[in-house]
C-alpha cells in the first residue's frame, strides 16, 4: 500500500462528549488521501469506545498502556505517521472541510516554509461560537521576533512539512506549552505564516489544558521566555521576567515607573540583539516598537505623562530611525 500523503494526529484523552466530531472534520475533508491517527491516552470515559465505532480504512486507532500525557502521545503519533505532510487537531476541535487541501496547496508553492497555520473562530463546550478569533496579521519575517514575546500559532491549525518537523520531538516536562517550544525551533531554520483565512474551530471549555492548568501554564511560559532569553546573552531576573510577561497581558498600568522600566528592558533586549544578531534586526526594531505602543495604551488614562513618555522614548526614535532605512 502506498503512503498517504497526509497524516492527521489526533491525541485523545477523555474526549467522548467531543471526539467523534473532531475525527469526522478531518474524514471529511476535501483533501481525502490521508491517515488519521488517533491514540487514547488511557481516558477513563468513553473515548475509545467511540474511536472503535467510526468504520473507515483511514483512521488508524492506537491505545497507550497507561496515561502517558501529550508529549508522548505526540512523539508516538509522529512516530507512527506516514505522510508526506503532518497536521494535528486536538480530540475537541473541528478542522474545516477545505483546510489541509489549502495548506498543503500552500506549501507545496513554498517549499521554504516548514509549517502553516491558520486563523480560527472560538467555540464554547456546546459548539457555539464565541466572541473573539485567533486572527493574526504578520508577515513571515516577523514572526521569530514576535515569538520572543507571545505564541503566534495553534496547535490545531497547523500543518508541517515532513521532512521539517521530524528533526525535532515535543519536549518531556512541557505538557503545557510543548508545541510552542517546537515552533521556537522550527522558526530559526524555516518560515512559518498563518494563513489568512479562519480553518479551524478552537473549543474553549473547563477541561481544556490551557484553562486547568493555568498556573503551570504561567510556570512553563516563563522557563520558556528564559530560554530564548538566554540565546540574547540575558540571564533575566524574576522582575524582568515579570516586565516581559506584562507586556502580553491586558491590565492597565498605573505607574509611570512601570513604563520606565519596560522602557529600559525593551531597550535591552534590542541592544542584545544588536551584539548577538539572534533575530532579524529591522523586524525585531519593529516588534519591540508595536509591544511599546501597547504597553503605552495600557497607561492611556494617565494623558499626558503616558504621552512624554511614549515620545521622549528611546524606542521612538529608534523605530523611526528604522523606517526610514
Amino acid at each position: 500500500m502506498s503512503h498517504p500523503i497526509l497524516s492527521v494526529i489526533i491525541p485523545v484523552y477523555n474526549a467522548g462528549r467531543y471526539v467523534r466530531s473532531s475525527i469526522m472534520s478531518i474524514l471529511n475533508q476535501t483533501f481525502d488521501n490521508l491517515e488519521l491517527i488517533a491514540i487514547d491516552d488511557g481516558s477513563t470515559d468513553n473515548s475509545l469506545a467511540k474511536l472503535q465505532s467510526i468504520a473507515d480504512d483511514r483512521l488508524k486507532v492506537y491505545t497507550n498502556d497507561r496515561n502517558r500525557g501529550i508529549v508522548y502521545t505526540r512523539n508516538k503519533g509522529l512516530k507512527l505517521a506516514r505522510g508526506k505532510y503532518i497536521g494535528m487537531l486536538d480530540a475537541d476541535d473541528i478542522a474545516y472541510p477545505e483546510k489541509f487541501e489549502k495548506q498543503i496547496a500552500f506549501l507545496e508553492q513554498h517549499i521554504d516554509f516548514g509549517m502553516v497555520g491558520s486563523w480560527a473562530k472560538f467555540i464554547d463546550k456546546d459548539g457555539r461560537l464565541m466572541s473573539g478569533s485567533w486572527k493574526l496579521t504578520a508577515s513571515p519575517g516577523m514572526i521569530p521576533s514576535i515569538m520572543l514575546f507571545k505564541n503566534y500559532f495553534l496547535q490545531s491549525a497547523i500543518l508541517y512539512r515532513r521532512e521539517c518537523v521530524e528533526q525535532f520531538v515535543f519536549r518531556e516536562g512541557f505538557d503545557i506549552l510543548e508545541d510552542y517550544l517546537i515552533w521556537i525551533e522550527i522558526i530559526k531554520g524555516y518560515n512559518a505564516w498563518n494563513l489568512q483565512e479562519y480553518l479551524v474551530d478552537y473549543r474553549v471549555h473547563q477541561e481544556s489544558a490551557t484553562k486547568k492548568h493555568k498556573a503551570e501554564k504561567l510556570e512553563k511560559e516563563k522557563q520558556v521566555f528564559r530560554m530564548q532569553l538566554s540565546e540574547l546573552g540575558i540571564d533575566a531576573s524574576d522582575s524582568e521576567l515579570r516586565l516581559h510577561l506584562m507586556i502580553r497581558d491586558n491590565n492597565p498600568i498605573n505607574e509611570i515607573n512601570m513604563l520606565k522600566s519596560t522602557e529600559k528592558w525593551l531597550m535591552k533586549i534590542h541592544e542584545q540583539n544588536i551584539k548577538f544578531k539572534v533575530y532579524d534586526q529591522k523586524m525585531l526594531t519593529k516588534v519591540i516598537f508595536v509591544r511599546w505602543l501597547k504597553v503605552c495604551y495600557k497607561a492611556s488614562h494617565l494623558h499626558v505623562k503616558m504621552l512624554y513618555c511614549l515620545v521622549t522614548s528611546k524606542l521612538f526614535y529608534i523605530f523611526i530611525k528604522n523606517s526610514v532605512t
